[in-house]
């Protein structure tokens, strides 16, 4: 009885026992299969994760491509591309773009008829010309599928308010221009541009392009210009070897020297120019001498010298200035007188003039009347 209490006690140790083991073993492929599903479940969001990431990164990059288009178009006031990066056409921006069209001939049979830009919108073209941007990266924000982004954005343009005291006039917007180029301060523009993504071409387009119509916002007053250099000018004359102001002639010479007397008020300016000497013919006039572009900075005079080795032949010549700037000019009308060229008669040559006394009674008249 005892054996067999015995046996039945180890019988049921032993399928105590392997009941244990069978237990354990159980546990221990739940936990290996819980295990693996943890990593996979990790894998898979790691994947998720980089998925998403490269969405987002793949989205940041073309917006920050976005933007750069967005800045030249903003700053060559090409409303056409601006438009292109918009999700709709920015009216707004289109009435207060300074977009300056160049119009070489003017047709006054049109109905329409178009007019040189004037100088103040050529300045706010030029204030435009320098908008700069900056993106903040750390801003950028997109939702799950990176099908809307927005990021904030700095738009600066120089400080042209540090000019407006240096000039009375200005010469043109060119000359607006030079003064601006040396401004180093800048306002700015702060704002947040939002993008969709565009299903059919991948690309991000802005969805709140009114809003860059502030950009051009200047506070700019109403300038006063001049026609052209020549306003700065107080007098002129020729002058230099056989010049007779009497008579606005040079006789035997081969220089011809041309003087400008300018204003306190030129010397704020530079001048950008060529000179020109020109000989009157049947067929009109015909150049000699045109010189390369001079720089004047801040001139309080000019004095031109041109001279040839041979003297001048006997004509009617000019000599002027051309700006470069308003395409205007200035200068001299006068005659030369080459006595190599005065055609002698036989008289002269052979002196029976000088043998009679009508000659002398001539020379003394002539001095008489000098």
């Amino acid at each position: 009885m005892s054996k067999k209490v015995l046996a039945a006690v180890l019988v049921l140790a032993n399928v105590m026992a392997l009941a244990s083991c069978s237990q354990a073993s159980n546990t221990d492929e739940t936990t290996r299969r819980s295990r693996r599903d943890a990593e996979d479940a990790q894998e898979a969001e790691e994947t998720e994760y980089e998925d998403k990431g490269a969405r987002h990164s793949s989205a940041e990059d073309k917006v920050y491509h976005t933007i750069e288009k967005l800045g030249s178009a903003l700053a060559g006031c090409d409303y056409d591309a601006v438009c292109e990066l918009c999700s709709y056409e920015p009216y707004e921006i289109r009435s207060v773009m300074p977009v300056v069209y160049e119009v070489e001939e003017i047709n006054y049979n049109s109905d329409f008829i178009k007019k040189k830009p004037g100088d103040m919108l050529r300045v706010r073209s030029v204030i435009a010309a320098t908008t700069t941007y900056e993106i903040d990266e750390s801003s950028f924000k997109s939702n799950l599928w990176a099908e809307n982004c927005s990021v904030n954005v700095t738009f600066s343009h120089k400080d042209y308010n540090e000019i407006l005291d240096k000039r009375d006039r200005f010469l043109g917007a060119a000359d607006f221009n030079m003064l601006l180029s040396e401004v180093e301060d800048t306002v700015d523009l702060e704002m947040t541009l939002e993008f969709i993504k565009d299903e059919d071409s991948g690309r991000y387009l802005l969805a709140n392009g009114r809003d860059l119509a502030e950009i051009y916002d200047y506070d700019l007053p109403e300038l006063k210009f001049m026609t052209d250099i020549f306003d700065t000018v107080e007098d002129s004359w020729m002058t230099g070897p056989g010049w007779n102001s009497a008579t606005e002639t040079y006789t035997d010479t081969n220089t011809f020297e041309f003087v400008v007397s300018l204003t306190d008020e030129a010397s704020q300016y530079v001048w950008q120019y060529k000179y020109r000497i020109s000989k009157k013919t049947d067929e009109g006039w015909v150049p000699l001498y045109t010189s390369d572009t001079i720089v004047d900075r801040y001139p309080t005079g000019i004095d031109l010298v041109y001279t040839e080795q041979e003297n001048f032949p006997t004509g009617h010549y000019i000599f002027f200035i051309y700006d470069m700037q308003s395409g205007s000019y200035y200068g001299w009308e006068y005659d030369v007188v080459n006595g190599a060229e005065v055609v002698q008669t036989d008289n002269a040559v052979t002196g029976s003039v000088a043998e009679t006394e009508a000659p002398q009674e001539t020379e003394e008249a002539d001095e008489d009347e000098v």
